[in-house]
């Protein structure tokens, strides 16, 4: 089973606001057959109190490690609006791991989808909800 992380906005939101958008990604990533990892479940962001001992940069690299662990990297939407999802998109790509986002208007790419269902050595994905791969810049 791949294995894929969560990225998006945060410190820009309510508390409420974000761990519903990551708990509703997370759903959306399980339903799918992917093992998440949901960074809303960290000790850093559970206890705020222990975000604010260690700073920003330690529970950045702390993320980042949790990403070289993964397959993929799940981007929310508007998750170019946060600092740390660019960074972790930009980790994630200098690594070569799988990024997928949230497309909604668009369908899926059937020969993008044959080419990660061979890479993942199954079946083509059904879109009942549209994961779409972004391109890698050259």
């Amino acid at each position: 089973m791949k294995k894929v992380y969560i990225s998006g906005p945060m410190s820009q939101l309510e508390r409420s606001e974000y761990l519903a958008r990551f708990a509703k990604a997370e759903s959306i990533l399980m339903q799918r057959g992917y093992r998440v990892v949901n960074p809303c479940k960290f000790l850093f962001c559970r206890w705020q109190w222990l975000y604010r001992l260690v700073g920003y940069a330690a529970v950045l690299c702390y993320d980042l490690w949790q990403i070289s662990r993964c397959d993929y990297i799940y981007l929310l939407p508007d998750w170019r609006e946060s600092r740390g999802a660019k960074i972790e998109s930009f980790f994630a790509w200098h690594m070569g791991i799988y990024r997928l986002s949230e497309k909604e208007s668009k369908e899926i790419n059937l020969k993008m989808a044959k080419w990660i269902a061979n890479r993942e050595g199954g079946e083509v994905p059904k879109p009942t909800h549209v994961l779409t791969p972004e391109r890698k810049r050259k």
